[in-house]
């Protein structure tokens, strides 16, 4: 024990730190979920693409069209997700620069997501120049991004997680769109349980969740939580590129 840590000061240490674990686990445990989905349609693209390449073919508009059903399939096992897709790197496709394959949920099944993606129109929906996109062509780096409103797509509340797709060149990013107000509710329910009070923080100070009303949901902390500072005990990352942080603080 350090000097002058008290052995009630040594135990709740210890149970704030076996708390965090738990909650960090719980929320890094729901981003994973997805991920493995993501995955699962990062192999399919890989594997398609070696096919055609084997055969002397070449990975196309066909190709990319082909990967409904798994799609479609991703969508279906997960109960959050609005929509799946992957959008293709420049120069993968010889019939165009700009290309994407993206399912959504629809008001009678599954219904496919069509954008603008002519770069000399005003109103193009540029995915080279989305956050989610450069995180993985420039980083190598998953990525989550929101809630925000989605006017392009799904023009819904949602929080966009995505990976990049790699067989030694980068061919592009798999995402996947969750609505916040089925996976809201997941979050809140893994802070739950434990002695503190937890709030979990995105970039930007953004409230993500919390077990508590004491941090109101979208607003903004005037920092990132760091342990012993501004009231939290303890800090940790959740991990996974997210850019997230769960924050006990004693119960008010």
């Amino acid at each position: 024990m350090c000097p002058g840590k008290t052995a009630q000061e040594g135990g709740s240490t210890v149970v704030a730190k076996r708390e965090l674990d738990t909650l960090l686990e719980r929320v890094s445990g729901l981003l994973r979920e997805v991920f493995d989905h993501l995955e699962t349609v990062a192999g399919e693209v890989v594997a398609r693409r070696r096919a055609v390449l084997a055969e002397g073919g070449s990975f196309g508009v066909r190709e990319m069209a082909a990967l409904k059903p798994v799609l479609v399939e991703r969508i279906d096992e997960q109960p959050a997700a609005d929509g799946f897709g992957f959008f293709a790197a420049a120069g993968l496709l010889p019939q165009r620069d700009r290309h994407f394959e993206w399912w959504q949920r629809g008001g009678t099944g599954f219904v496919q997501l069509r954008l603008n993606l002519d770069p000399s129109s005003v109103d193009v929906y540029d995915y080279f120049e989305m956050d989610w996109f450069a995180a993985g062509r420039d980083h190598s780096r998953r990525s989550v991004f929101g809630p925000y409103v989605d006017y392009f797509g799904a023009d819904r509340y949602v929080f966009t997680l995505t990976a990049p797709v790699f067989d030694e060149v980068f061919l592009g990013v798999v995402g996947a769109d969750l609505r916040v107000n089925e996976f809201e509710p997941r979050l809140l329910r893994a802070l739950r349980g434990g002695a503190h009070d937890a709030v979990l923080v995105g970039p930007e100070q953004r409230v993500i969740a919390a077990n508590t009303s004491r941090w109101l949901i979208g607003s903004r902390l005037p920092r990132t939580p760091r342990s012993g500072e501004d009231g939290f005990v303890m800090v940790g990352e959740v991990g996974l590129d997210s850019d997230w942080v769960v924050a006990l603080a004693p119960r008010e």
